[in-house]
């Protein structure tokens, strides 16, 4: 049953999230929204004004923020119900115990706008990007050596990676050279695919 409670919980969080922002983007601006210059935490920005030099309005702040916090706890309790349909470890434990800290941690940042608290909408996201892609990675280990399983090893630390190589980048400021709104959801893109596909994978083993 836990499985599939998982399986719900993984497919509806990354749904609601991209069909939220996308609405509130679509209210955006002026200027218009821009999924490569526009960051998802200038969508959640309360006030419309100047900051750190770009323009930023998002009427639809309520609704960017209200749907983070969903990703969030939805992470939180479709990762714990999956922790008992997985393979027993210490690696499981940690894996598990990962993405519930990045879950916490988007459903904290829902509530510090970057207009509002610079710092804690930067920790906040810091730490929710860190523990989801790291997470990912150490799930495909966890999973490694078990029979049947190593397409969705293989996948489950391709996508961490790619999560966390851009989180890197975005580090050193080179996210700037493909658009500040592009390289964050070069981030965050690994979680919202690997969080249904993973639904579905564990909802349909034998």
């Amino acid at each position: 049953m836990l499985k599939y409670i998982a399986a719900i919980l993984y497919i509806v969080a990354p749904i609601q999230f991209v069909l939220c922002i996308t609405v509130a983007g679509f209210r955006y601006g002026p200027p218009a929204y821009s999924p490569v210059k526009v960051t998802i935490s200038d969508l959640q920005a309360v006030s419309c004004g100047t900051f750190q030099g770009t323009q930023v309005c998002s009427p639809l702040h309520a609704l960017a923020n209200f749907s983070v916090a969903i990703l969030g706890m939805l992470i939180v309790a479709g990762s714990l119900a999956l922790r008992s349909t997985m393979t027993d470890g210490r690696r499981k434990d940690v894996a598990v115990g990962l993405l519930v800290i990045a879950g916490v941690a988007a459903f904290a940042n829902a509530f510090t706008p970057e207009d509002v608290t610079y710092t804690g909408d930067l920790i906040t996201a810091i730490i929710a990007f860190l523990g989801g892609n790291f997470g990912l990675i150490q799930i495909g280990r966890a999973m490694s050596g078990k029979p049947g399983w190593r397409s969705y090893s293989l996948f489950s630390q391709a996508l961490g990676t790619v999560g966390m190589t851009a989180l890197i980048l975005d580090g050193f400021s080179l996210g700037t050279l493909l658009g500040m709104g592009a390289i964050e959801w070069l981030i965050i893109a690994p979680i919202l695919i690997w969080a249904p596909a993973t639904g579905l994978r564990f909802s349909l083993r034998t």
